[in-house]
């Protein structure tokens, strides 16, 4: 499936419709979403082949994939391994004492997609490139879909092409799991926004088994379908006689919200499932958590705290900063987080309260590790952000700016992942 129908004017439903495998999709729409995706597709993949025969290539801690396919092997890069790893051997703990890693870090829906495509193709590495690539695809059909509904055609046919160019898009063609996730994200804000809770549901409980932070959907949900019966935090009136009024009505909206409420709650089956797996395994159902020391990454209050000056420290601000003595990529990383980080402020004045929570969440998580390190790669999960950027990109000067700034940047984080130098 690539584009969902969607009725967000009344001449949606007479433009010209394409029909395949008995659904029914909106040539514009198509058209937009092809448009984004062959078009990002063939750059990354072409600028990932040219640079692999131009550029010397850069010793990576594992060999592996296709010496005689240079776009593949030119995919399956860092983390890559790990999902290998999971497909091959399945999960193992690590020591956290030796500060030996665990692929219990990794989510399993991804890697059990790529397990069950590799039975078809009889190797693994294409499984996993042919997954990130259709999940692309589909997320790329939803994100329109869904900013059509906010907005219109040309700001959702912007908002795709946006996504899709991202400085670090080449994670979508990577084996990696960000375009499974951003495709059941864009999904579950889809069905959610159309009342479609028993869909939401699921799409949110895969994306619970997909990353850590997909369970976050059950407030997308929920606050959707508060949203959708009026439910409103700020009374009308401060009075007491008003602020009683204002609680009893916001009472009946919630439970006149028990649809959306229920489905909220199965989101975290898909967690669920995985830490049962894990204690059942290997008696600790939040290894996924505790595993991360073994990264780099300490998710308490303390690492949060430290983020600041952590980053500072890394960016060697001072004389040396503009001689070069500084780490470029807690550069990129800093300038990803400020610059999401003021779109997610901007986010409560044109998109919706279930969006807001979601975007601003889903940025807080990584960065409460004590570190911006990749999120140059995190915010590619703020689907809403690139919806927001979409509509500023009405204006032809802004459409510019971002796409001046999307591509060579793009083309410079393909050259590196490419060549085993980390780019999130």
């Amino acid at each position: 499936m690539t584009v969902p129908e969607t009725a967000h004017a009344p001449d949606t439903f007479s433009s010209p419709t394409v029909t395949w495998l008995g659904f029914s999709f909106r040539k514009e729409a198509v058209r937009a979403v092809l448009t984004a995706y062959l078009v990002t597709r063939a750059m990354a993949l072409f600028i990932t082949f040219i640079s692999s025969i131009v550029i010397p290539m850069e010793s990576g801690p594992f060999s592996y994939a296709d010496p005689n396919n240079i776009v593949l092997d030119g995919l399956i890069r860092f983390d890559s391994w790990w999902y290998t790893n999971i497909v091959e051997h399945g999960y193992n703990l690590g020591n956290i004492e030796t500060q030996q890693q665990g692929n219990v870090a990794f989510f399993p829906l991804y890697p059990l997609l790529v397990r069950m495509i590799a039975g078809l193709t009889g190797n693994v590495f294409v499984a996993g490139v042919l997954v990130s690539h259709v999940a692309l695809l589909v997320a790329l059909g939803f994100l329109y879909a869904l900013t059509q509904l906010e907005f219109d055609d040309q700001t959702a046919g912007r908002a795709v092409f946006y996504l899709a160019s991202a400085p670090t898009s080449i994670f979508f063609s990577a084996m990696y799991t960000e375009s499974l996730f951003v495709a059941l994200v864009t999904a579950t804000f889809f069905y959610a926004r159309t009342a479609q809770w028993h869909r939401a549901a699921l799409t949110g409980a895969l994306a619970a088994a997909t990353r850590n932070t997909g369970v976050l959907l059950a407030a997308v949900i929920a606050l959707e379908g508060m949203h959708q019966q009026g439910f409103r935090i700020v009374p009308s009136s401060w009075r007491p006689a008003g602020l009683v009024h204002h609680v009893r009505t916001q009472l009946t909206t919630v439970v006149r919200s028990w649809r959306s409420l229920l489905a909220a709650a199965f989101v975290p089956v898909g967690l669920i499932a995985f830490m049962a797996y894990l204690s059942n395994t290997f008696g600790d159902p939040l290894a996924f958590i505790h595993v991360q020391a073994t990264f780099g990454r300490d998710v308490s209050t303390s690492g949060a705290a430290n983020l600041l000056s952590t980053t500072i420290t890394r960016l060697n601000f001072g004389p040396g900063f503009f001689a070069g003595q500084t780490n470029p990529r807690t550069v990129v990383d800093t300038l990803a987080t400020l610059g999401f980080g003021f779109l997610v402020v901007a986010l409560p004045f044109k998109l919706r309260p279930a969006h807001v929570i979601f975007t601003a969440l889903t940025l807080l998580v990584p960065l409460a590790s004590g570190t911006v390190s990749s999120m140059t790669r995190y915010v590619l999960m703020l689907v809403p952000c690139f919806m927001l950027l979409a509509y500023w990109g009405r204006r032809e000067w802004v459409d510019r700016l971002v796409m001046g700034i999307f591509l060579p940047l793009m083309a410079y984080f393909t050259v590196l992942f490419s060549h085993w130098y980390f780019a999130g």
